[in-house]
C-alpha cells in the first residue's frame, strides 16, 4: 500500500509538534504559549513553502530542485528575523528547540519535493 506524500508529510508534521510540545510541557515545564506561537509560525511557513513548491512544479518543473534550496534559505532568514519577536532567547537551551523542528520540517519539505520530482520523471 502506497501512502500519499501529502498525508505522510502532514502526519509527520503533527507528530513532530506533538512530541516537541509534550517534551516542552511535561519534561522541561516551559510556557506553552511560546511553543504554540513558534509552531504556528512554522506551520504557516511550511504550508506556504509546500504551496510554492507545487506552483513551481506546475510552472517550471526543471527548476524545482534549485527553488527548494532557495525556499530553505528564505525560511532560515525569516526564522532568524522572527526569533526576537518570539522571545525565544529566554528559554534555556533555545537553540536545541529551534534546530530540531527546523531540520525536521526542512527534511519533510525536501522529501515532498523529491516525491514531486520523481513523479514528474515517471510521466
Amino acid at each position: 500500500m502506497k501512502l500519499n506524500p501529502n498525508i505522510l508529510v502532514t502526519v509527520l508534521f503533527f507528530l513532530t509538534f506533538l512530541i516537541h510540545f509534550s517534551l516542552w510541557k511535561f519534561v522541561f515545564h516551559l510556557d506553552e504559549i511560546i511553543i504554540v506561537k513558534f509552531y504556528l509560525f512554522l506551520s504557516v511557513m511550511f504550508m506556504l513553502m509546500i504551496t510554492m513548491i507545487v506552483l513551481i512544479n506546475r510552472v517550471a518543473p526543471e527548476f524545482l530542485g534549485l527553488s527548494v534550496i532557495g525556499l530553505i534559505l528564505l525560511k532560515f532568514g525569516l526564522m532568524y528575523l522572527i526569533r526576537k519577536k518570539l522571545n525565544f532567547e529566554v528559554i534555556p537551551g533555545y537553540k536545541f528547540h529551534f534546530i530540531i523542528p527546523y531540520f525536521v520540517l526542512t527534511t519533510l519539505l525536501t522529501y515532498y519535493a523529491i516525491k514531486l520530482i520523481n513523479h514528474d520523471k515517471k510521466q
